[in-house]
This record gives structure tokens, C-alpha cells and sequence, in this order.
């Protein structure tokens, strides 16, 4: 098998690589399902292994919320590992914070367990938000990115429907535990399975004297010649010497004086260059957007709100409405993925982002109005919505608008800024809610629309564009072709 790159040998490597994503999904989903069970009933008098851990509510939410909590711990910490140990191992050493995690999460006998449990498979689920999008980006072909990149939200979206499907079957008091022990075998597979992956060759091409090894390892992920892997790998580092003119003429231009050397174009890049560099400001703006958009869109609250809205019109179907909600974003991630690749990155945010809007304020309108089964109808059309663009596309994008060597660090910063506006978002719903009622939503109506006219101006298309394309293009909304100004000897 080989279709435009593909082999068998690349899709194992995706695959693998996939599993974080799905544990980071599972893990959010794992203790929804069970939390009456885990929390309401009576204490035994068994020592070792309580039948629940009796808990208010506020305390439950708590533990729940340690997976966030460690989640931007574990982002800001992966770019300085990621960057000196190499994709592969990083994400080796995820399974070391989701296992563990896993372990205290099982057997648990207090809430104060669980947090640490639930906050150390945060850490990991952190990192694996941060690696698992370059790491995929920077070994399957250019053309394929697209769909290949959309599988990490789909992984994380059928990670969230198993661990609510299991908890449908498992939430009883003598097996809840099973639920949580699934993380660990998670983590013990994929753990066995990552020393069969090579790890990205973007990466090691980018090391001093990675040639031979990403040469190595693309030659396993392409099975083409030995002549087109050493030309793909020129290429890139063509392509990297120019961006370091480019900087070095940005820095001079803002700071005076020569700043760096082609010869430093690795220079390691820090969250604050990231953040402060004259270079990396229209990444950083683009960044940004996507992450806000994903979070101030008000998806968590009305997936929060969905299961009262959708049990009042199907009473009789409120035991699985959270799986049917979870089944509408699996299709349509599904279809985005199909679409990714043809239709391209900026349409597929623009038309999500503008129904998103449209249905925020219908869903907003209807329950304010009485109309129950037209908010079911706006809910749906919100996931299916959010599935298509505002769910895959912003860490998607992140490998394709910054270098290589700046990948990690740009998803460290994107995800800090998605969790700290989900938490943001999460702390003032209700209280948004208790103040305005439904119309709450048409809150999240304005952002999307403001953000949307923010994106229509500044976001490029990178879809077939490789990420040093789109720099050099000065972020082009639509794809350019330059050449390169000096050759890579």
C-alpha cells in the first residue's frame, strides 16, 4: 500500500499516536456518568475498598475539575521535554501521568485521592493536547494533513462516547471502578506500542546532524526512494534557513543590530520570545483566535444545558441523551475530516463559527419562548456545528502557521489559553445564567459573530500550504507560491 505517501507503517504510527488523544478523551468523560453512584451512596464499613466515596457536590466538581488543573500544568511544562527528548518519547512519558492517575483514580478510598489521581492524569492529558498535533503533522504527507489532523479531535470525541457508553453499563456500586481501571490498561497498551514508532522526522531533521535519522525515519513512514526522502528533507531545511532570515530581518528592524545567525536558526524558542517576539506576533494572533473562539463559542455551557433541554422533550431517552449528543459530534467530526483536506481549514471555521452564532441565538430565543423541541433542534445544530470546525481546527492549524522548532511552545501557549477561557466560561455561566436566563446565549451569539469578523480579515488558508509557505506569504488568507531567496547547500 502506498496512495500519495501512505503506508501501512504510517497508519500504525497514527494510530498509536491516536490512543493519547482517546485517553485524553476518555478521561474527560470517564466520571460523568458515574458521579451518584461514586458519591451519594452510604459509606460501607469495608477499609481497602469502599463501595463509593460519599461527597457534596461542590467536592465532586472539584475532582473533576483537577484534570483542567493539571492539564495546563502539563502544557506549560511539555515544550522544554518535547523539544529536547523528541516527540516520541514525550508522549511515552504521558502513559508514566495517565497510569499512575489511573491507578489512584481506581482504588481511591477518599476525595482527597482522587484529586491527586484525577490532577496527575491531567498533567498528562495536558501534554498530550500539546504533542499529539505536531507529532502527526510532521510525519504524514502535506496533502494528508488535513484528514490525519481532524483524527485527533475524533479520537478525543469517540474517547469521550466509550467512557459514556461504559459508564451506562458500569455505574453501579460494585463496578464504577472498572470504569476508572480502563484508563490504566489504556496507558499500559500504548506504552508498549510507542517503541515501535519512529519519532517525528521534522523534528529530528531539526536537530544538529539529524539528517541520516530523519532520512531513517521518513524512509519508514513514506516507503518511497531514498532520492525523494533526501529531497523532502532539503526541502524543509531550505525553508528553515529562509524563516531565519526573515526573523533576523523582523528583529532588526524592531530591536536594531543583527540579532542571530543563520547558523543559530534552531535557537531554542521560549514561551516569552514566543509571546514577545515582533516574528511571532501574527501567529500569536492567530492563535489566539482559534482558541477563543473554541471556548467563548459557549460549547461546554450548552453541553452542559443539553441534557435538561433534550430530557423535557424525550423523557423517556434521558438515560442516553449524552451518548446521542456524543454520537452527533462523532459524525460530524467524522464528516469534517472528509472535508478538511478538500474544502480547507478558514471555510470550515467560517461557516462553523457563523452557525454556531446563528444557533446560539435560536437556542437562546426558543427556550425563552417555550419552544422545546425547536431548542433540541438549535442544540444539535450547535454540536454538528462545532464538529465541523470549532472542534478539530484550532490545534489543527497550530502546526501549520508556526516552524517547527516554535510547534511546541505555540501549543503549549494555545492550550493554556483554551483552558484558562474554559475556566473562565465555566465559573461564569451560572452566574451569567441566574442574571439573564437563556438569553445567556445570546452572549455567546455576539463572541462568535465578533470573532468570526476578527477571522474573515486574519485567518489564513493553509490546506496544501506547508507551514513555512504560510510564513513566508506573510500569512496569506489564500495560498501564495514563493521562491526561495537563497538555496540550502
Amino acid at each position: 500500500m502506498n496512495n500519495q505517501g501512505l503506508t501501512y507503517y504510517l497508519l500504525f504510527v497514527i494510530a498509536t499516536i491516536l490512543l493519547s488523544a482517546f485517553q485524553y478523551g476518555y478521561h474527560n468523560g470517564a466520571l460523568n456518568t458515574p458521579q451518584s453512584v461514586i458519591s451519594k451512596c452510604q459509606q460501607t464499613a469495608t477499609v481497602y475498598q469502599p463501595d463509593c466515596i460519599p461527597m457534596s457536590d461542590s467536592k465532586y466538581s472539584l475532582v473533576v475539575a483537577m484534570l483542567t488543573a493539571g492539564g495546563l500544568v502539563g502544557a506549560l511544562g511539555c515544550p522544554h521535554f518535547s523539544d529536547r527528548y523528541g516527540r516520541r518519547l514525550t508522549l511515552f512519558s504521558t502513559n508514566l501521568f495517565l497510569g499512575i492517575g489511573s491507578l489512584l483514580l481506581t482504588f481511591a478510598t477518599t476525595p482527597y485521592v482522587m484529586m491527586i489521581g484525577r490532577f496527575l492524569a491531567g498533567v498528562g492529558a495536558g501534554m498530550v493536547t500539546v504533542i499529539v498535533p505536531p507529532y502527526i503533522s510532521e510525519c504524514v504527507p502535506p496533502s494528508k494533513r488535513g484528514l490525519f489532523g481532524t483524527f485527533n479531535q475524533l479520537s478525543i470525541v469517540i474517547g469521550i462516547m466509550i467512557a459514556q457508553i461504559v459508564g451506562l453499563m458500569w455505574s453501579t456500586l460494585a463496578r464504577w471502578r472498572y470504569i476508572l481501571a480502563i484508563g490504566i490498561l489504556l496507558a499500559i497498551l500504548q506504552s508498549c506500542l510507542l517503541p515501535f514508532c519512529v519519532d517525528s522526522p521534522r523534528y529530528l531533521a531539526s536537530l544538529p546532524g539529524g539528517f541520516n535519522r530523519a532520512k531513517q525515519s521518513l524512509l519508514r513512514l513514506r516507503g518511497t526512494s531514498i532520492e525523494e526522502v533526501e529531497d523532502e528533507i532539503i526541502a524543509w531545511r531550505r525553508e528553515w534557513a529562509n524563516q531565519v532570515q526573515d526573523e533576523t530581518l523582523v528583529d532588526e528592524h524592531h530591536h536594531g543590530g543583527v540579532i542571530q545567525s543563520v547558523d543559530s536558526g534552531h535557537e531554542k524558542v521560549t514561551s516569552w520570545k514566543f509571546l514577545t517576539s515582533p516574528f511571532y506576533r501574527r501567529p500569536l494572533l492567530i492563535i489566539l483566535l482559534l482558541q477563543l473562539a473554541q471556548q467563548l463559542s459557549g460549547v461546554n455551557a450548552v453541553v452542559f444545558y443539553s441534557t435538561s433541554i433534550m430530557s423535557s422533550v424525550f423523557p423517556e431517552l434521558s438515560g442516553v441523551i449524552t451518548v446521542c449528543i456524543s454520537i452527533v459530534n462523532l459524525i460530524m467530526t467524522t464528516v469534517s475530516a472528509m472535508l478538511m483536506d478538500k474544502v480547507g481549514r478558514r471555510s470550515l471555521f467560517l461557516t462553523s463559527s457563523s452557525l454556531m452564532a446563528l444557533m446560539a441565538f435560536l437556542l437562546g430565543w426558543s427556550i425563552t419562548n417555550g419552544y422545546d423541541k425547536t431548542s433540541a433542534f438549535a442544540i444539535i445544530g450547535f454540536i454538528a456545528s462545532f464538529a465541523i470546525g470549532l472542534g478539530p481546527i484550532p490545534f489543527l492549524m497550530i502546526p501549520e502557521v508556526v516552524e517547527t522548532h516554535a510547534v511546541s511552545v505555540a501549543c503549549s501557549v494555545g492550550l493554556a489559553v483554551n483552558m484558562i477561557s474554559n475556566f473562565i466560561v465555566s465559573a461564569g455561566f451560572l452566574s451569567l445564567q441566574n442574571t439573564l436566563g437563556a438569553q445567556a446565549f445570546y452572549v455567546f451569539s455576539v463572541a462568535l459573530i465578533a470573532l468570526t469578523t476578527v477571522a474573515v480579515f486574519i485567518l489564513p488558508e493553509t490546506k496544501g500550504r506547508s507551514a513555512e509557505d504560510v510564513i513566508r506569504s506573510g500569512y496569506s488568507i489564500y495560498s501564495c507560491s514563493y521562491e526561495p531567496i537563497n538555496s540550502f547547500e
